[in-house]
């Protein structure tokens, strides 16, 4: 806490305590402000940077003058703290303060420690209370459902409407399209806000200790963990949600208990007899396909079917290109955030490659990409990221033209490397549009019969791009 950046409004009509408070506070290094009534306090609020108001209760005949000012402060400002003093202190006025928003309240005449004691506190109580709504916009920012396609605008709906029930969700999806995003989402948007969103990540579970770990220990048991505490995870998410992540690579025992524990909301911890009953949401996600896990036996079928009340399918990023250029945008905007000083820009070219690419690890992969990018070119103002600064996993080293007799472009006559080049353009911007023949004609420049006729030239199959 840089002390000579700090500025503390006093506040009282006799401008004698305003100076002996402010000579206190300067010698301990901060600046100060004074004001001898409410008039005086608020312009000086509304035009200086303050930090921290003491101010008194009994101003100018008024026994509630201090009381006002701390009222129109906190409707101002509400993350400055205000101390209240008073030279006629009781324990009524003392409480009206406390609920009208005061930070703490000191009787006059005070000691100097005391009051330099309540300002440190008020500032790191401050300071404290702006890092949190800081990370706290700084989470919503990142959890933020991003995409303009008719399947996330579906999820949307969808969740706005699950998001304030307590039904339990199974989220389906490839691996890195954003399934813990949106079991966040729910949590977030519901009444179990205030309490804990818990992970359970199956997948590194050990399978000797996955029961402990989700349904704790007794004390009497001779179990120990690092922390020294015997809190399964449903308990440590008692009236939050608890996520479980992969929830296929449970053992088949493990999901039985887990089954009972769901429609009881209760369980047994390891070594006891005595029930533990918790309010705990359920969100859960596997990439897989999960009736035939189900078929296969990896998955228990009442399992399945108590997980899936609300499910919720993810699609991969190729099957939304369509939100390709809004998520670009997006994770520029909070990487270059934490990563640089400069927004970097994608030329029409390398964003025309990113719709193509297949991005095998959907929008994880896309966020990686785009942060690299930034930690090797993100030090330079307005700098165009072409196709040639893309990563190797985008362009890749394949030869561009290959026919199917496996001859690279080199050994083709012109006219054939060129049919080979248009089909293979071609191609790509089907895929790009979905087979949309008036968009794809637009793009490429080409009246939509004669795009038609070149498709029919080169031997593609529009069917296989709807």
């Amino acid at each position: 806490m840089i002390k000579n950046k700090i500025s503390i409004l006093v506040i009282d009509d006799e401008n004698d305590i305003c100076e002996m408070v402010s000579e206190i506070l300067k010698d301990e290094g901060y600046k100060t402000e004074i004001a001898n009534n409410f008039d005086e306090a608020v312009h000086t609020i509304q035009n200086e940077n303050i930090s921290l108001i003491l101010t008194d209760i009994w101003m100018n005949n008024n026994t509630k003058a201090g009381l006002e000012v701390l009222s129109w402060s906190k409707e101002y400002n509400s993350s400055i703290p205000v101390i209240m003093m008073s030279g006629h202190g009781n324990i009524e006025t003392a409480m009206i303060a406390a609920k009208t928003g005061a930070f703490d309240f000191i009787e006059k005449p005070f000691k100097s420690e005391r009051l330099l004691f309540l300002v440190e506190k008020a500032l790191n109580d401050r300071n404290l209370k702006i890092k949190i709504s800081e990370f706290e916009a700084k989470e919503n920012e990142r959890m933020e459902l991003v995409g303009k396609s008719i399947a996330i605008k579906n999820i949307k709906s969808q969740l706005n409407k699950l998001s304030i029930s307590n039904s339990r969700v199974l989220i389906t999806g490839p691996s890195g399209s954003g399934k813990e995003l949106i079991a966040r989402w729910i949590h977030k948007k519901s009444h179990r806000d205030a309490f804990p969103f818990i992970i359970a990540s199956c997948a590194t579970l050990s399978p000797e200790r996955v029961e402990q770990v989700l349904f704790g220990w007794s004390d009497v048991s001779n179990i120990k963990n690092i922390n020294n505490s015997n809190l399964g995870l449903f308990e440590q998410a008692n009236h939050g949600t608890l996520f479980f992540d992969e929830i296929c690579d449970l053992p088949l025992q493990t999901q039985g208990k887990i089954v009972q524990a769901i429609q009881d909301q209760s369980f047994y911890k390891i070594g006891s007899n005595k029930k533990v009953h918790v309010d705990v949401r359920i969100v859960s996600a596997s990439n897989k396909d999960l009736l035939k896990s189900v078929e296969s036996g990896e998955l228990r079928e009442d399992l399945f079917y108590r997980l899936s009340v609300v499910p919720i399918e993810l699609p991969a990023l190729n099957k939304r290109v369509d939100d390709i250029n809004d998520l670009i945008e997006y994770f520029l905007r909070i990487l270059t955030k934490d990563l640089s000083s400069f927004k970097l820009n994608l030329s029409s070219e390398t964003r025309a490659i990113f719709q193509i690419y297949d991005w095998p690890g959907n929008v994880r992969q896309l966020k990686n990409i785009l942060e690299w990018l930034i930690i090797m070119y993100g030090n330079q103002k307005d700098f165009l990221i072409k196709p040639l600064h893309l990563p190797p996993e985008i362009l890749g080293y394949k030869p561009a033209i290959k026919n199917d007799s496996n001859l690279s472009e080199l050994e083709l006559s012109l006219k054939d490397a060129r049919k080979v080049f248009e089909a293979d353009y071609l191609k790509k911007q089907l895929i790009r549009f979905k087979g949309n023949i008036a968009r794809t004609s637009t793009f490429v420049g080409m009246d939509r019969s004669a795009l038609h006729r070149k498709i029919k030239e080169l031997k593609i199959n529009i069917n296989e791009y709807n």
